[in-house]
């Protein structure tokens, strides 16, 4: 009986492990360094307490008539002399669990923020759900080298 019992331990405190292990891994599975679609910029997804930010670390083209390019089309006025490189894309990202991150992401190109869902599709490119009222359209971002 007691060997029975130290074997069902034993077999419990693996599984909580591994289960931990598991999910501290998918939890990660989205930091990182990610080429846009267009594959005119690079985001950075680290961990920020207790959500997930993104930024943008890279630029195809970081000037615009010889000047940084800035976040021209932003709604806010007060914003639009913002510099497009480091600025944060990804907010308030977190875990909706089963492989799902919910949170709001912002276009410079439309100066506008939307909801976004992020997954990791089985190629390893990062599937990106942008939803604008009813419709919503997935975007792919593939891993940066």
């Amino acid at each position: 009986m007691g060997i029975a019992r130290s074997t069902a331990t034993m077999l419990l405190a693996s599984s909580v492990i591994w289960s931990s292990t598991f999910a501290r891994a998918q939890d990660e599975a989205i930091l990182g360094t990610w080429l846009t679609e267009a594959s005119d910029s690079k985001i950075e997804i680290a961990k920020s307490a207790d959500s997930y930010t993104g930024k943008v670390v890279w630029l195809k083209q970081p000037e615009r008539n010889g000047k940084p390019a800035i976040d021209a089309k932003n709604e806010d006025p007060a914003q639009r002399s913002r510099t497009i490189m480091g600025l944060p894309i990804l907010s308030g990202v977190s875990s909706a669990g089963n492989g799902l991150w919910r949170g709001t992401i912002y276009s410079p190109q439309k100066g506008r923020s939307y909801p976004v869902e992020l997954s990791v599709a089985k190629d390893g490119r990062l599937d990106l759900k942008v939803k604008s009222g009813m419709l919503s359209k997935h975007v792919l971002w593939t891993r940066a080298q």
